[in-house]
């Protein structure tokens, strides 16, 4: 039984990671076409469909009763693109990010972390503050919109150059057609069925093995929902886009923190844990603060955003957290 459950994660994986792929290739002539007065929409797009398994997984395994590998897979997710994403990318080569994306985005990251630890302070979350979650979310996308328009036209076309590389870089699997309807279409239903298959594995080891449901969302969850994201940003960073690993995570996690969650606490409140709080979700709000802290010292020390140093850094940090989790401490 348990094999066949492993078996289903592993061809759920590569449906995930193909689907992602001609999803994004499928969005660059839209891309092309929408140019620089629609980057936002584009960039928003693009989070929303990536971020589709981490959902599909977190709603399914809670519906089931399994709600600790929903909030482990949320929270894996998190520090996973920090650790992992920049932290990887960071050691491969050093990493430079605009600061006025920084400011718009990279604090904005940290408030969500902020807010996501307060409304768990009392071991509750709420619909209300389910509500209030995704309302936060309308802020951030206007804000996008609005800095998006005020680029100057020659940043806005290098912007939508970026952007298109970025999509062709997610899943970066064989197999590639001419990007149309047809491979939006068949991406959609690979990711979508990709999903339901890895949540119904995640519950089903749930249910078969003796392992805590947040170390199952923690680590297996959040590297299978999460690992186009991370190819994306090691390939990215490895072809030269030396952000693209940083803004991808801003993004990712301000998605992941308002909307996944948000969506969760909608559909039904729950309590948490008090380790989950006093640990985990502490924790997390920590390693966001560190992420900012390095960027912020590149600039004032005038060197790269995130080195190689600050790299291993984070990715030791990260997996600190993942042995620690795993051995109960």
């Amino acid at each position: 039984m348990i094999w066949l459950l492993i078996l289903i994660l592993l061809v759920a994986f590569l449906l995930i990671w193909k689907g992602s792929d001609w999803l994004t290739d499928s969005l660059i002539p839209v891309a092309d076409r929408l140019g620089t007065s629609y980057i936002a929409v584009t960039t928003l797009i693009v989070s929303f469909l990536l971020s589709l398994p981490e959902i599909f997984s977190a709603v399914y395994a809670y519906s089931f009763g399994f709600l600790e590998i929903g909030i482990g897979v949320i929270i894996g997710s998190v520090i996973m693109n920090i650790g992992l994403g920049i932290g990887v990318s960071a050691i491969i080569k050093p990493l430079k990010v605009e600061k006025a994306v920084v400011i718009r985005d990279g604090i904005f990251m940290v408030l969500a972390a902020a807010v996501v630890l307060i409304m768990g302070s009392d071991l509750q979350f709420q619909r209300s503050e389910g509500m209030v979650l995704l309302f936060l979310f309308i802020p951030y996308a206007l804000n996008v919109f609005a800095f998006e328009r005020w680029r100057p036209k020659k940043s806005q076309k290098l912007k939508v150059k970026q952007l298109k590389k970025s999509l062709s870089l997610i899943g970066h699997l064989p197999w590639k057609f001419k990007p149309s309807v047809k491979t939006f279409l068949i991406g959609t239903v690979l990711l979508l069925g990709g999903s339901y298959l890895f949540s119904y594995a995640l519950v089903g080891i749930g249910k078969a093995l003796p392992i805590s449901g947040l170390i199952i969302g923690l680590v297996i969850g959040a590297i299978g929902t999460g690992i186009p994201n991370i190819a994306a940003a090691v390939q990215g960073t490895r072809k030269g886009f030396q952000d693209a690993a940083i803004t991808e995570t801003f993004g990712s996690n301000i998605f992941t923190l308002l909307i996944t969650l948000g969506i969760l606490v909608i559909l039904q409140p729950f309590s948490i844990a008090g380790r989950i709080f006093y640990f985990d979700l502490t924790w997390m709000i920590i390693m966001h603060l560190l992420l900012i802290a390095f960027i912020f010292k590149g600039y004032w020390y005038k060197e790269e955003s995130i080195t190689r140093y600050e790299g291993v850094a984070l990715l030791v940090f990260y997996l600190v957290l993942i042995i620690l989790n795993v051995i109960g401490i």
